[in-house]
């Protein structure tokens, strides 16, 4: 068994509820975060606010929902909707996707243009959200590392997230190459600014072997991977327990998807998820859809 947490990343699009039931059916992980539910405008109704959910919720593991918006209140609100289902159990605010659109409203990556805001912001989140069910997921700056030597200290004397998810690229970087050094010197400089919050390391982290060292390196608390696990669905399972390599474990949830009744476009996209748009099994799959 693995000593630290391991988290599948949150990604808009991958959520379908073909492939979460898919991932839960092989065991592939042993709790959710939902991709961001953009909160605008008015607040939705609870039907409206849980339609994105429900399929993690139908797997009886833990789910930490993750919202994302401009206004504090808002996101409390609807927050405090969503845990009055006990499955689940968190909510995560976006801070850090980088989307120019969303940006560009203020939401995601763009409310780290401000990093003095940052902590109000969640204060304002937990008056309605206990502190224990609320984290935040958040990148090193807007445009500059060092903006982490603002926020988190905040972060770690207010008292008001009990959790924090580290993507060690600013939001300008995107998700253009950075040196593997840089990212170490980076998750190992914001442990020590995190003081006793918990941390979970996100980022390009592709193997077990990886995991492992940057955990032992940093004293993290756990590990989130996202893009890497889509191309090798067991790879979050092989850190506690035995597991098809990744070739294997691709056609094992292929095969899984099709016996749940995927098909057509809906497959396609998955085999470019697990392959690649160059690979020969995608054109495989492609010609086969098509007869």
């Amino acid at each position: 068994m693995a000593d630290f947490e391991i988290w599948p990343g949150p990604m808009e699009g991958i959520g379908k509820k073909e492939f979460v039931f898919a991932a839960s059916e092989l065991q592939l992980t042993g709790c959710w975060m939902t991709p961001f539910i953009r909160i605008t405008g008015s607040i939705p109704g609870p039907g409206k606010l849980f339609q994105p959910v429900n399929a993690y919720l139908g797997t009886g593991l833990p789910v930490t929902v993750q919202l994302m918006g401009n206004d504090p209140v808002q996101l409390g609100k609807c927050g405090k909707i969503l845990l009055e289902n006990p499955a689940v159990s968190g909510i995560n605010l976006n801070f850090g996707c980088p989307s120019s659109r969303v940006v560009k409203h203020g939401s995601g990556g763009g409310l780290l243009k401000n990093p003095y805001h940052i902590t109000d912001f969640c204060r304002s989140v937990a008056e309605f959200i206990p502190p224990e069910k609320l984290s935040i997921k958040l990148r090193t700056g807007f445009s500059s590392a060092d903006d982490m030597e603002i926020f988190l200290p905040q972060l770690a004397a207010s008292k008001s997230v009990s959790k924090i998810f580290l993507h060690y690229r600013t939001v300008t970087e995107l998700y253009s190459p950075v040196p593997l050094p840089c990212r170490e010197e980076r998750f190992t400089k914001a442990m020590h600014l995190a003081g006793n919050i918990p941390l979970i390391l996100n980022g390009d982290i592709s193997s077990v072997s990886e995991g492992r060292k940057l955990i032992s390196m940093t004293g993290a608390a756990g590990i989130m991977i996202a893009r890497p696990w889509m191309r090798d669905p067991f790879l979050l399972r092989r850190f506690y327990s035995d597991a098809p390599e990744a070739e294997s474990g691709r056609e094992i949830f292929f095969a899984t998807l099709i016996n749940s009744g995927v098909a057509g476009g809906a497959l396609i996209e998955a085999a470019k998820m697990l392959w690649g748009s160059e690979s020969a099994r995608f054109r495989a799959v492609i010609a086969d859809c098509n007869t």
